[in-house]
């Protein structure tokens, strides 16, 4: 088994340009925690040092239960890969979010009413004025880095772009939820920017999709609100929706209108926020929350199953796996009638306590669950790369112009059943989500079978 330190490493969560970030079991507590690993001579080479340094820095003077926590952090360790390669790394142990991401959730059970919504994004702001009390901003507000708890409480991740400056004249963020001054190139307040996506965030829970695709006055949609004329931004967002105009509450529209305001000058400040007409209307309860959420995973559970869907029954082509890496799992012969190497896989571990909505349970046998993935890759996907050592394929997908990339892990989960999960390794949230279902269906009969584990 890989290790770092005191951590087993389980399995990969989600990775970047420089880091990975991976599940993890300490040694002696058992304890879970999401570590975030970076090879040392990496960082140095380039410049990431200051970044971990930057969120090490921050992060240790936080608690928050609206903020995922630092646990541990070294920038001496060592990671023992499961080959027995070993490589000199920084790591910073997180708490686990083991609740999954709110907005996996959003794109798998449907939007939030403004009530739900409410709920969220009170906690959204109770986290905001800890940080901004506290001088620090986020500065990379984005769906990716809001997970929940398993109480179903919001937490934010991810500090790497965080700033104790009063300003800041950095590119940094992701470019769809940039307030339009750092497009601009100018300074900005790293609060201010921070309640900007605050209001993309709360638009996307009630709507299920983004508001504009940039704060740029280019954007067919943003250059609505940058013109003064919010009234047309609404006009086109409820062209397809329930009741139209009237989807979304007056209360609602003024609020997000003002917190997407091209001049920063104009946004509220976050008491402004708070004392805002939307914002004191009514917040359901934690049980009624609860209910919401039980009702939903369970909704979810029933549309994952498609027992009476027929199953692909084509066999892959050895070489798919020959053209990226060799092939250890599926038997079979290359075209010159050589026989594919015989060498063992090992099927990662299926967590319960860790959740994910893009996820779905068989009782199908493994070799079959990973002729599947190998066929859906080979159809579907523009670029493909399986591991040596598990069952597990790295896949990049281009999709409405946009390139997904994504690893798709089949999982042990004991009593003859595998988990198939997705996990997003860059490129937009929304086509991810549309790429996963889509892969689900692809599996048809295959997703058979429900979580082993009843309890949500």
């Amino acid at each position: 088994m890989a290790t770092c330190g005191e951590w087993n490493l389980l399995r990969t969560l989600g990775s970047g340009a420089y880091s990975e970030v991976k599940l993890a079991r300490h040694k002696q507590t058992n304890d879970l925690c999401a570590l975030k690993i970076m090879k040392r001579d990496m960082g140095y080479d380039s410049g990431m040092t200051d970044i971990v340094r930057n969120e090490v820095e921050i992060m240790k003077n936080l608690s928050h239960p609206n903020i995922i926590n630092l646990i541990d952090f070294s920038d001496t360790e060592t990671h023992t890969h499961a080959d027995g390669v070993t490589e000199d790394v920084f790591y910073l142990a997180l708490e686990l979010a083991n609740g999954g991401e709110l907005f996996d959730f959003i794109a798998q059970t449907g939007k939030f009413t403004e009530e739900v919504a409410r709920f969220y994004f009170h906690q959204l702001c109770d986290a905001f004025e800890y940080l901004h009390g506290n001088g620090v901003s986020h500065r990379d507000m984005k769906p990716e880095n809001i997970m929940l708890d398993n109480e179903f409480n919001l937490k934010l991740a991810d500090f790497g772009f965080s700033s104790n400056q009063a300003k800041n004249e950095s590119r940094k963020g992701t470019d769809n939820y940039m307030a339009p001054e750092i497009h601009l190139g100018q300074k900005y307040s790293g609060q201010n920017v921070d309640l900007f996506a605050a209001g993309i965030i709360l638009f996307i829970m009630v709507a299920q999709h983004p508001p504009f695709n940039k704060a740029s006055p280019k954007d067919p949609h943003y250059k609505t609100i940058s013109a003064n004329r919010s009234d047309l931004f609404w006009k086109l967002h409820s062209r397809n929706k329930p009741n139209g105009l009237d989807f979304f509450s007056p209360e609602f529209r003024e609020l997000i209108s003002s917190m997407l305001s091209f001049d920063p000058i104009q946004r509220p400040s976050l008491a402004e926020i708070r004392a805002s007409d939307w914002y004191n209307a009514p917040v359901p309860t934690y049980e009624e929350i609860k209910e919401e959420f039980n009702q939903r995973k369970a909704a979810l559970d029933g549309a994952s199953s498609q027992e009476d869907q027929p199953v692909p029954t084509e066999e892959v082509d050895p070489s798919v796996f020959t053209r990226r890496t060799v092939h250890r799992g599926v038997g079979g012969e290359l075209e010159d009638g050589a026989k594919l190497p015989s060498l063992d896989r090992t099927c990662m571990e299926y967590i319960p306590e860790f959740k994910r909505y893009t996820q779905f349970f068989s009782k199908s046998d493994l070799e079959s669950l990973f002729n599947t993935l190998a066929l859906f890759a080979d159809k579907v996907t523009t670029e493909f790369e399986f591991s040596p050592e598990e069952y597990s394929s790295t896949l990049n997908i281009l999709q409405e112009e946009k390139m997904v990339s994504m690893t798709v892990n089949i999982l042990n989960a004991g009593d003859d059943t595998y988990c198939i999960e997705a996990v997003k390794d860059s490129g937009d949230r929304f086509v991810f989500n549309d790429v996963y279902n889509k892969m689900k269906q692809f599996f048809g009969g295959h997703a058979n079978a429900s979580e082993p584990t009843a309890e949500y």
